[in-house]
């Protein structure tokens, strides 16, 4: 054995020191940035499971903030798919998803980000997370993005217990074609009696996209708030306005 290799700190201990000067959120930035490039630099995928969690803070100035988050995801973005296994970790496991899930859709074609997502909304599914805000947050990076396995599973947020989860689904929902959507909308409507926001903001929605309530003008009539009526073609509308 090298007696130099005594002294030499092994991979996980060099990564372990770089984690907390990462996720320091005070003192000098320059130190925090040489270890983000440090982790970077070693390229391996506990390295770049420790660089994520430069996320998990937020420094000031919040220019600061925003150009060290910045730059962490372009270096996600340039190593790829090398990128990928720690991104999707990351985001099983924290709250603050926003950087990662953008890194992971610019390395990702559309296709293969629908089905890391779908199998990730699953995950969050089946495993409930101890915040609610990296569903919603997940479900509301899919803008403009579709597949019969995403939609099904996004589906299933419909009946999420948290507020914005369940209108991050109904959002999603809103996108595909009305004859698609409109009776899942319907129903995620009567379902939410015990939930005013949710309630109003799919009548708000009803509203603005004028898709009918064909089928449940009974039930949805019964449950207006004073605010809204039916058209007498089964649109939604505000009263007064």
């Amino acid at each position: 054995m090298d007696i130099l290799s005594v002294f030499r700190r092994s991979p996980e201990k060099q990564i372990q020191k770089l984690r907390k000067k990462v996720k320091e959120p005070h003192g000098d930035a320059s130190v925090r940035e040489g270890a983000a490039q440090r982790l970077f630099q070693m390229g391996t995928v506990p390295a770049v499971r420790a660089l994520l969690d430069r996320y998990t803070i937020s420094v000031s100035p919040s220019v600061q903030d925003e150009r060290e988050k910045t730059e962490v995801c372009s270096w996600l973005v340039q190593m790829g798919f090398d990128a990928v296994p720690p991104i999707i970790d990351f985001l099983k496991n924290e709250r603050s998803i926003y950087w990662p899930i953008r890194a992971l859709r610019e390395i990702l074609n559309e296709s293969a980000f629908a089905e890391h997502v779908e199998s990730l909304l699953r995950f969050h599914w089946e495993n409930p997370p101890a915040s609610a805000l990296p569903k919603a947050q997940i479900i509301r990076s899919l803008e403009g993005l579709y597949s019969p396995e995403l939609e099904q599973t996004i589906r299933l947020f419909l009946e999420d217990e948290d507020d914005d989860v369940r209108l991050a689904a109904v959002e999603y929902m809103l996108e595909r074609p009305e004859d698609t959507a409109r009776e899942w909308i319907l129903e995620t409507y009567l379902n939410s009696e015990d939930r005013p926001r949710i309630q109003n903001q799919i009548l708000m929605s009803l509203v603005e996209s004028g898709w009918t309530v064909r089928g449940y003008r009974p039930v949805i009539e019964a449950s207006l708030p004073d605010t809204f009526a039916l058209t007498r073609e089964g649109r939604v509308r505000r009263v007064g306005a």
